[in-house]
């Protein structure tokens, strides 16, 4: 069952969220969870892509592939939970289907 998807804007959010939750380290892309029952049957995506990724041709294609990997892959993640989506400069140069693939293995342990 599709659950309700929503982006993380506020910077307090992903402050909380970087605090609070659980930090999983990959090789193209990292990810912080959050589990909070505040949500009401939702879940809150963030996307970040730091300067180090390169200039912002860079950072807003891993920002695009990020959302195409969070519409394939987070809504099929666990309900009242935050997740946010940490891109590395590796994630632009690896294939999509592997990336689907280290997404689904890191938001399932």
């Amino acid at each position: 069952m599709a659950q309700n998807i929503f982006t993380i804007k506020k910077r307090s959010t992903f402050v909380i969220i970087r605090n609070e939750g659980k930090f999983i380290k990959g090789k193209n892309i990292n990810v912080q969870i959050l589990y909070n029952q505040d949500l009401e049957n939702s879940i809150g995506v963030g996307y970040t892509a730091s300067k180090k990724i390169g200039n912002a041709v860079k950072r807003n294609k891993a920002k695009r592939i990020m959302r195409e990997l969070a519409r394939k892959i987070i809504i099929n993640g666990k309900i009242n939970s935050y997740y946010v989506l940490i891109a590395k400069s590796s994630l632009l140069n690896e294939k999509f289907d592997k990336l689907l693939i280290e997404l689904k293995e890191k938001i399932n342990d």
